[in-house]
């Protein structure tokens, strides 16, 4: 389901999207909280290169999320210069990353 949701967000937020990194990172947050699944609103941080998004899943299923939604997001135009990762992390995970990709 949250793939389904996933899909449909960013094919609406594709024609925004600029070669940026940057603004392609805040896209795929926008994109995300716009599905109504995230635990907390998704964050952006600059210095790491990082888009953090908490949900409440288990490490198998955020795996899966994570490399769907980097697929995804190349399929839409978000350009990230292969330097920016996606971490998900769980409301119980302790401020720990339960799965991690790099944007390519």
């Amino acid at each position: 389901m949250i793939k389904k949701i996933v899909i449909c967000v960013l094919g609406l937020a594709a024609g925004s999207v600029s070669a940026d990194s940057v603004e392609s990172a805040f896209n795929l947050c926008y994109a995300l909280d716009s599905t109504g699944v995230l635990s907390q609103e998704c964050e952006v941080d600059g210095g790491s290169q990082t888009v953090k998004a908490t949900l409440d899943m288990s490490s198998s299923e955020a795996r899966k999320l994570c490399s769907g939604t980097v697929e995804l997001a190349k399929q839409n135009g978000y350009d990230f210069n292969g330097e920016w990762k996606l971490k998900i992390y769980s409301p119980y995970s302790n401020g720990n990353s339960i799965a991690m990709c790099r944007l390519d």
